[in-house]
């Protein structure tokens, strides 16, 4: 994930220029697939192409947690290697800056606001697939998320993640609803008031951890409770038609803003 930039130099993602074409062109092409197929068919879309860019990564695989965090920090990890996350904490990342938010704001500076499609399709996604999207692109992001973990061990295990929380470009916040934090913050081993702060200074949060048989039984207790987190199970298919929503599924609950 890196590009040449003179002798020894290898230029990362994260300071890769952006393009205003390539940011209007990729947001209205979204908003195309929403006019020609629907929300339905926008969701489809975005799920389908997080997981597939995801299924394209090489595998990780760490000796212990300390070495994953290294390469998480050093950026030769995936997951900051692509979106220039950092570790708040032992088992939380942050990205301070989310690598779409350059695209929706050059996109509004050029071509007004952005349609109903993008706040239609957040809706959509979080009543009827998990309940922690606060924009548009998030969906990607989550989706993306979601089937890299399987592609990372640390100690030949498969490394799980939660979703925390995530602030849009215009400031909105969306974090882990009250039924799960608790249980998440215990996990990631930070307070709430320390994850609030995380959120307010960055643009996303997550837990990162590895499976423990403490995570399993709680797994196993929080079975009938909204599947909200994205909290990969061992169970789960890994075939994106298991995370894609369908008409008969009952919506679930949204998570509710922070303050």
């Amino acid at each position: 994930m890196t590009m040449a930039d003179g002798p020894g130099r290898q230029l990362t993602a994260r300071e890769l220029p952006t393009n205003p074409f390539v940011d209007v062109a990729m947001i209205l092409f979204l908003e195309d697939i929403a006019e020609k197929q629907g929300v339905e068919g926008l969701l489809t879309y975005m799920i389908n192409q997080g997981a597939a860019l995801a299924e394209t990564m090489p595998l990780e695989d760490y000796g212990t947690w300390d070495d994953f965090v290294t390469a998480l920090n050093e950026g030769r990890s995936i997951l900051s290697a692509l979106e220039g996350t950092q570790a708040f904490s032992r088992y939380v990342l942050v990205t301070p800056v989310n690598p779409f938010h350059e695209a929706y704001a050059t996109y509004i500076r050029l071509m007004g606001e952005l349609l109903p499609a993008h706040r239609d399709v957040v809706e959509l996604y979080n009543g009827r697939v998990q309940n922690s999207a606060v924009e548009s692109m998030s969906i990607v992001h989550q989706s993306f998320r979601r089937a890299l973990v399987r592609r990372i061990t640390v100690a030949g295990q498969a490394v799980r993640y939660a979703e925390l929380g995530a602030k849009a470009l215009d400031g909105t916040i969306i974090i882990a609803p009250e039924g799960w934090l608790e249980v998440l913050l215990e996990k990631a081993e930070i307070t709430a008031t320390q994850l609030q702060m995380a959120i307010r200074q960055n643009s996303n949060v997550i837990l990162l951890y590895p499976p423990t048989a403490e995570m399993a039984r709680v797994a196993e207790t929080a079975g009938a409770a909204p599947r909200v987190l994205g909290v990969v199970e061992e169970t789960e298919d890994l075939e994106v038609g298991a995370q894609q929503p369908t008409d008969g599924r009952e919506p679930e609950p949204a998570l509710q803003a922070a303050g």
